[in-house]
């Protein structure tokens, strides 16, 4: 067990996981060197984090980003004071600290311009890093004139690279991100006349060291992650966003050292060419080696979490050994340890994303937080080592009033992590739950500038790619953590009105970002996760990532597969997709459809054909329409808005396996025709809702046959077995049936929204809905151009009720095209096989029964316990189970109805859920049933 804190000798290097003096020794040093150390910053969080709180320390608030008031009328300076002295953020960037120096008597002890000026330089950074042997990504400067075209620069070997300014702190604005040549030729043409960095682009996490050069050595204290371009904070990929402390274990092996030992090569640079006192040096992990990106010879924000570490290690803070580094010969002793664990505060810096005008910002004080409810300031002192796990500190930077883009409104400090040990990660739930509450408000600063004028409902190219850039992690974030919240959520609706409801908002805002932001965490994220591994209710969707990307681009371009002449290429893909979707079913390729929003529409579509093919598309009182009390409610809506009585649609009841019968189907057809009736047409089920059941659709395709009825199969859920060889069978029944449904954002794992209707005489569909057959005035959106030889041209919007179509083809295509029919029949396999793996365990489970076996990856079954008394309500129980798993087993299991009992229904499609998550889940109703 290592020692909280240890005396160490000097050493040649870094030593322990912190390293600093002994607080008490350094306490008892400076009261005896000072009368007063005056912390110059807008923000008096480094300061505040220096305790214990010594009588000598206090907070002027001097920066360089805000003017200095005027010293009083016939103000004389006072005199200087060798035990006075005052530190500063950034004394290089301004006249202030130095001029507030002047003024009040005190020393500034900042380290020499001209050294702090060589080590901030981006570019002149590189030769100190080459004197200290620290390496640094591979790298080009172009030169500030003579240029050569931006494709000269750009190394072929690179997929992104990184452009730097030489100059530091620039609100962000320095560094930019590029993917290519054109990146750079636009870089170059916005930063002419200067020399410009041109790195490959690490894709590792960023690290920052805080350390001190002294006089004698230097002292290397703790470690950080650095939380750049956060886009929930920050206006552009290059800005500070933030940190949070990290320990040894935290990291991959061996790069805690390698961090520490890099900023004690850096400091010894440093400590030669005569640089006193705090400064950071900023890596990215490459490959398993840190490599060094910038310093910065100046006290950061980073500073005041590092002096709560080096508190609770014993150790003297960070700003009182920079006083000692100025005004000692040489460093007491050095004492190093273990960083105390479970230390990992974090703090955010809020930025203006653009020119804006701030209103009633959030004053500076302890907050306190319940769901998304923050109160506060409340009682208590600002550290951030003595916060509640509920509680933050917010300290105040701007004031009302204009700001600019990426300037600082505001720091936010938290006794735990923000974000995940990632490169460029999202900010945790809870994190932007506070930033929301107490990010100030702040209206758009609309002026005009000459040359920046857009149409009207554009944005410019940076914008659009920053915002699209965002979009992209956004997605990427929801896709690769489907279990990072509970599956189960339906906020109240005055939760939602409240987080939601707003006035129409007359005047937009810049902060693109920031709305995707909003409308994910408040809209998007507030509801049920079907693509949670243990989401075992409906028929879960779960989509894939090429298919958001189709619906990104068909938006972009606008493409409606309707008319050729409007959408030729949209048109091409979509039939292509249905031949494609055909081919996987194995049906002729005769058939011919459309693809439409859902299943619902799909079977209106149908049975819309069959009317009018069968009734002449005229009311027909005497008409029938047949299906199975299983079938989906959206087969009664079709009738409705097909003009049929409820009467005119014969429900039957079904069969022992829940089928519909196909003899019973026979004998009322049989009955109704000699009853004066005319049947028309029968609804057959191909993977019911509640319970997966197949009806017999070759025995329901001879009867129909038989009795002239058309027969359409709603397959919405259950028609993409046929695409693997546990469905083959089904193929022949498929391609005898006049319709047929399929939903593939259902059991093709697509997002919504996506159906097909497929037809065995698709020449059909433009007899019922061809725009001729229906057009007010024969010369509507007649082409222009000469008609194409029949047959060539096909136009979509004659074959289904909607004109303007979006492609929804895309999707399906594009995943495809991705990922091969082989992964998509490996998918639906997987799910099947997964519910018979579930029936297993509930007929080994002396406390389960099974209800009705596995059928297309959907199971119900019931708990029923062993001492059940004779009043035990079996239903009650089932829905008791539900309720329960849904509200606090991470799961959702919902109930359905079977022959009049309530049981638990299971299906199991999602291709990541695995056997574990059914196994957790039945566990889960034993468990919850036991309390019934």
């Amino acid at each position: 067990m290592r020692r909280t804190s240890e005396r160490v000798s000097r050493a040649a290097g870094p030593v322990g996981d912190i390293e600093g003096i002994d607080a008490r020794t350094g306490l008892r040093l400076l009261a005896g060197l000072v009368d007063e150390v005056v912390w110059l910053d807008h923000c008096p969080a480094v300061s505040a984090s220096f305790q214990p709180e010594p009588v000598w320390l206090r907070h002027e608030p001097v920066s360089a980003w805000q003017p200095l008031p005027a010293p009083p009328a016939g103000h004389r300076p006072d005199p200087p004071d060798p035990r006075r002295v005052c530190v500063s953020f950034a004394p290089e960037h301004g006249d202030n600290a130095r001029a507030w120096a002047r003024t009040h008597g005190y020393r500034l002890l900042a380290p020499d311009p001209g050294v702090t000026a060589w080590a901030a330089d981006k570019i002149s950074a590189t030769r100190l890093f080459a004197e200290a042997g620290v390496p640094v990504p591979p790298f080009v400067v172009v030169p500030a004139t003579g240029r050569e075209p931006a494709e000269a620069y750009w190394n072929g070997r690179w997929q992104r690279a990184v452009a730097q300014r030489a100059e530091n702190n620039l609100l962000g604005r320095g560094t930019v991100l590029l993917d290519g040549p054109p990146d750079l030729r636009a870089c170059l043409e916005a930063w002419p006349g200067e020399p410009v960095k041109l790195s490959r682009f690490a894709p590792g996490v960023s690290l920052t060291v805080t350390a001190c050069a002294g006089p004698d050595r230097t002292v290397v204290s703790a470690v950080s992650h650095q939380l750049v371009g956060l886009p929930e904070l920050a206006a552009s990929w290059g800005t500070h966003c933030g940190n949070q402390l990290v320990g040894p274990d935290d990291l991959a092996e061996g790069l805690y050292g390698q961090a520490r030992t890099a900023a004690y090569q850096v400091g010894e640079v440093l400590r030669g060419r005569g640089f006193r006192g705090v400064f950071g040096l900023d890596l990215v992990e490459d490959g398993g080696l840190l490599r060094a990106v910038e310093v910065n010879p100046r006290f950061q924000t980073v500073v005041s979490l590092v002096q709560a570490a080096e508190g609770a290690a014993g150790l003297l803070p960070a700003l009182g050994l920079h006083v000692l580094s100025f005004l000692l010969p040489a460093l007491p002793s050095p004492a190093a340890g273990p960083l105390p664990p479970g230390l990992r505060h974090s703090q955010l810096v809020v930025h203006a994303r653009t020119a804006a005008v701030v209103r009633r910002p959030a004053p500076t004080g302890r907050y306190r937080r319940d769901g998304r409810a923050v109160t506060g300031p409340v009682p208590g002192p600002p550290v951030v080592s003595r916060l509640a796990g509920d509680e933050a500190l917010w300290w105040a930077v701007a004031r009302s009033g204009p700001v600019v883009a990426g300037q600082e409104l505001a720091l936010a400090q938290f006794p735990q992590p923000v974000a995940g040990l990632l490169p460029r990660p999202r900010l945790l739930p809870g994190a932007s739950a506070w930033i929301t509450a107490l990010a100030p408000d702040a209206e758009t600063d609309d002026t005009q500038h000459p040359g920046d004028e857009l149409p009207p409902l554009r944005m410019d190219e940076q914008r659009m790619r920053e915002a699209g850039r965002h979009a992209v992690e956004l997605v990427i974030t929801r896709m690769t953590t489907p279990g990072s919240r509970p599956p189960c959520h339906a906020p109240s609706p005055a939760a939602l009105r409240a987080s939601l409801d707003e006035p129409l908002p007359e005047h937009g805002t810049h902060d693109l970002p920031g709305l995707l932001d909003q409308v994910t965490e408040r809209a998007l994220a507030e509801a049920t996760r079907l693509d949670h591994p243990r989401c075992f209710a409906f028929v879960p969707a779960t989509g894939n990532f090429p298919a958001v990307l189709a619906d990104a681009l068909a938006s972009a371009y606008l493409s409606v597969p309707g008319a050729w002449l409007v959408g030729a290429g949209p048109t091409q893909v979509e039939l292509t997709t249905l031949r494609w979707l055909k081919t996987f079913l194995g049906l002729p390729d005769s058939h011919g459809g459309l693809l439409v929003s859902g299943g619902s529409m799909a079977n209106l579509t149908c049975l819309a054909v069959a009317r009018d093919h069968l009734l002449d598309g005229r009311p027909q009182p005497h008409a029938r329409l047949y299906c199975s009390s299983q079938a989906h409610p959206s087969v009664a809506q079709a009738a409705h808005l097909l003009g049929l009585a409820r009467e005119q649609l014969t429900v039957l009841p079904p069969d022992d396996g829940l089928r519909l019968d196909a003899d019973v189907l026979a004998e009322r057809a049989g009955r109704d025709r000699r009853a004066g009736l005319r049947p028309f047409a029968v609804v057959a089920t191909l993977g019911t809702t509640g319970t997966g059941a197949v009806d017999p659709l070759d025995r329901l395709a001879d009867v129909c046959q038989e009795e002239g009825l058309w027969l359409h199969v709603d397959g919405a859920h259950g028609a993409a077995v046929a695409g693997t060889p546990r469905g083959h069978h089904l193929r022949d029944a498929l391609g005898r049936a006049d319709s047929l449904t399929v939903d593939p954002h259902k059991w093709l794992f697509q997002p919504y929204e996506i159906g097909c209707a497929l037809l065995r005489r698709p020449e059909l569909l433009p007899e019922t809905f061809g725009v001729a057959r229906h057009a007010l005035d024969q010369g509507y959106l007649r082409p222009a151009h000469p008609a194409a030889p029949a047959g060539e041209e096909v136009n979509l919007s004659d074959h289904g009720p909607q004109q303007s179509r979006g492609l929804r083809a895309l999707k399906l295509w594009l995943s495809l095209k991705t990922f091969g029919a082989a992964a998509f029949r490996r998918a639906v396999e997987q799910g099947a096989g997964l519910a018979e793996y579930a029936a297993g365990l509930v007929e080994a489970h002396p406390e389960l029964e099974l209800v009705t076996p596995p059928s297309l990856g959907i199971l119900t079954f019931r708990h029923r316990p062993r001492d059940a008394s004779a009043a035990w309500d079996a239903d009650a129980a089932q829905a008791h189970i539900s309720r329960r798993v849904c509200a606090e087993g991470g799961a959702v299991l919902l109930t359905t109805t079977v022959r009049g009992a309530t049981v638990l229904r299971m299906c199991t499609i999602n291709p990541a859920s695995t056997r574990a998550d059914v196994a957790h889940v039945l566990d889960l109703v034993t468990r919850y049933g036991r309390e019934t």
